[in-house]
């Protein structure tokens, strides 16, 4: 600010630079902890359009992906690289592979939460850096805050869902629910075992996170987002499990919301988050067990947010013999259409 205002010809030029190395470290926080090509797959949006176009953007116009120069290359070509910098790498001091430090939470925790501060700080030298700026140069001081510095929450998502995703074993859940006796002839008083060690994968998750919060601080909307994250991983594992069931009795049904009612009183215990994420995903889908064949069809259209599997699991299952071969074509049918613009 002070070079902006004693040498006001160069204070573009102050103000592009700084822009770069907010960019860059953007860039670089990403690249350590957020990429992650399963993160798309998910389809939950974690990140953005806008964050996407943002980092492309980076790349393009800051990253010099190709490292040494080449000689064989234009003169203009040779020119725009020397504009570009090195792709960043991390310290190889920095492990992100260990459970018991919830895989360099401490470490993604204060690079990402350094990078939104510096964010709040632009925001509040966004009317000083405005006033030292030529009129011609404005526009690229508002594209710069509107496409990088009010991005840089954004890399919350994905980088703490990478966290989130490791920290509970899900698919050791999934494989208990398998070996789950779901044709069960009585209504059942006792919960079944996968809930339990869904559990007691959340308290060995909140002891890591304190644990961690005795090394770097954790600020709540940090926290608040792991905890909807796992949650939200651990409702939708639970759906995907009950999409695996090849047989299914009404009391099977009812042991299913007993058992998810028993996974939610005792998860209330362990956090404050209200409402419950994706809780109304598992109870949709319970509830959908006990549709009838035309009530099938409109609430296969209306709830799009279940996967082709897990459609035709509720066909299969929970319609059973109850409808003939052409019933049957006609709601599988009805859930291939919803299917079909995806690809």
């Amino acid at each position: 600010m002070q070079m902006m205002n004693i040498l006001k010809p160069i204070a573009f030029d102050v103000i592009h630079f700084m822009s770069q190395l907010f960019d860059y470290y953007l860039y670089a926080i990403y690249t350590f902890f957020g990429r992650n090509d399963s993160l798309e797959s998910t389809g939950l949006g974690l990140s953005s359009s806008r964050l996407k176009t943002t980092l492309n953007r980076i790349q393009e116009s800051l990253i010099d992906l190709e490292g040494s120069a080449d000689p064989t290359a234009t003169l203009t070509a040779a020119e725009e690289r020397k504009e570009k910098v090195p792709s960043p790498h991390l310290n190889q001091l920095v492990i992100l592979t260990s459970g018991e430090t919830l895989y360099g939470l401490a470490e993604r925790v204060v690079a990402t939460e350094f990078l939104v501060f510096l964010a709040e700080q632009f925001e509040f030298l966004q009317p000083h850096l405005d006033a030292v700026m030529p009129a011609v140069k404005k526009p690229f001081l508002q594209q710069f805050y509107s496409q990088t510095v009010s991005t840089a929450s954004e890399l919350r998502k994905p980088i703490y869902w990478i966290v989130a995703g490791k920290a509970i074993d899900y698919e050791q859940m999934l494989l208990l629910m398998m070996n789950v006796k779901w044709d069960v002839k009585e209504i059942m008083s006792q919960h079944n075992i996968y809930v339990d060690a869904l559990l007691k994968e959340f308290e060995q998750f909140n002891k890591r996170l304190n644990e961690v919060s005795k090394r770097v601080r954790i600020p709540l909307p940090v926290s608040n987002i792991l905890w909807e994250h796992c949650i939200r991983l651990a409702n939708r594992t639970i759906v995907e499990g009950y999409a695996n069931v090849k047989k299914c009795s009404n009391e099977g049904r009812a042991l299913m919301q007993l058992d998810f009612q028993q996974f939610l009183m005792k998860l209330e215990k362990l956090t404050d988050i209200r409402p419950i994420p994706d809780k109304e995903f598992v109870e949709t889908y319970i509830k959908a067990y006990y549709l009838t064949e035309n009530d099938m069809e409109r609430w296969i259209k209306e709830h799009r947010e279940y996967s082709t599997k897990q459609l035709t699991n509720l066909v299969n299952v929970c319609l059973g013999s109850h409808i003939n071969k052409k019933a049957r074509q006609k709601l599988l049918a009805a859930i291939d259409e919803i299917d079909r613009p995806k690809r």
